[in-house]
């Protein structure tokens, strides 16, 4: 088991590394990245205390909380980034389950002697059967939840398996990354199912543990770099097709406006960007108000001003002049900050970098 304990030390360590790019690199949207974080810091937490071999008696209770915590950030990153019009419906079964865990655990904690003891040789991957008596209505709760979770899931892979089959996904990067996670949600899939071995013996346990935690950080890991500047409307899902109402698609708007910081440019313009994006300007002014809900300018001075706000936080730009970040963010002058600055922020940009000093 010496070895084991290796291998979950240096699954921690990596963690720790895709925490801090995470941190540092990733802006928007939050709600995806704090399912990025929700993953990372369980593995976090977990791995170390495997790597230390020192399991407080409550530890197994955490496990478990994790394991719903983790589910339901998985299930959220799949519907934001592929399937936005079940984003509200996944939150809800998400808040249901955490809910349903911490009453059970409450219940099983009270109600059930020597719990702990037997939650023994829990990780967050693999799913044992304690064995406990409880009443046949939190059974039923039970197993409604986790096959709701189940249905969404395989419904997820179905529909993406039929995207795949089209054999139209143009933008390579995405195409290797989500087949990654079409893998990793198999294996999920494959783990849940009542295989022996799996929930017998310790060791293969958790070798299957610590071979999910490197691929859910290395999934998150090489993520492609347009998430970190994604807008809040994202659907990844949308783009392994063209749509036949747009002459452009959102990847490639996303590739040249948030990855290469377009609105940073001094000149820029609805004509410049559709020049480089060659169609027309029209057809450009069109897919930004169907897809942003505002118009170009208003999309232009929204993520200037977002990018003040992130820069000011950075070291490197301490020094600098409140005229020079908006000179740095694409305004002419600090004079043509205000304006967008209290439309799309509210206040004062001086009394931002005031708060920001002084701390």
């Amino acid at each position: 088991m010496d070895f084991i304990k290796t291998l979950y030390f240096a699954v921690f360590f990596f963690s720790i590394i895709v925490f801090i790019d995470l941190m540092i690199k990733f802006k928007r949207p939050l709600l995806l990245k704090l399912c990025f974080l929700i993953l990372t810091l369980s593995i976090t937490f977990t791995s170390f205390v495997y790597s230390q071999n020192a399991h407080p008696i409550y530890f197994y209770l955490y496990v478990i909380l994790i394991k719903a915590l983790v589910a339901s950030a998985f299930l959220n990153m799949f519907s934001i980034l592929y399937f936005p019009k079940f984003k509200t419906l996944v939150f809800t079964l998400s808040f249901l389950l955490f809910g349903f865990t911490l009453f059970s655990l409450y219940f099983n904690f009270n109600f059930n002697t020597d719990y702990v003891n037997q939650l023994k040789g829990q990780t967050i991957v693999i799913v044992r059967d304690e064995g406990f008596k409880v009443p046949i209505i939190l059974k039923i709760i039970r197993v409604l939840l986790i096959a709701s979770f189940l249905i969404i899931m395989i419904y997820f892979l179905y529909m993406i398996t039929l995207k795949f089959s089209h054999n139209n996904i143009y933008f390579e990067k995405i195409k290797r990354w989500t087949l990654f996670i079409f893998g990793l949600s198999l294996s999920f899939l494959v783990l849940y199912l009542p295989i022996p071995i799996f929930r017998s013996n310790e060791l293969v346990g958790h070798s299957i543990s610590i071979y999910i935690y490197m691929y859910i950080l290395l999934l998150v890991f090489y993520r492609p770099a347009f998430l970190n500047r994604s807008a809040l409307k994202i659907s990844l899902g949308d783009s392994f097709n063209k749509e036949a109402d747009f002459a452009l698609s959102e990847l490639d708007f996303i590739n040249e406006f948030y990855t290469k910081l377009y609105f940073t440019n001094n000149d820029a313009s609805l004509d410049h960007l559709a020049k480089i994006l060659k169609i027309g300007s029209n057809d450009l002014y069109k897919f930004v108000y169907y897809k942003y809900s505002m118009t170009f300018n208003d999309l232009v001075n929204k993520n200037r001003v977002d990018y003040f706000i992130d820069i000011i936080h950075n070291p490197k730009y301490l020094n600098y002049t409140i005229d020079a970040l908006a000179k740095e963010v694409g305004f002419s002058s600090r004079q043509h900050l205000y304006k967008p600055f209290k439309k799309f922020h509210g206040g004062n940009p001086s009394d931002i970098v005031d708060a920001v000093a002084t701390k």
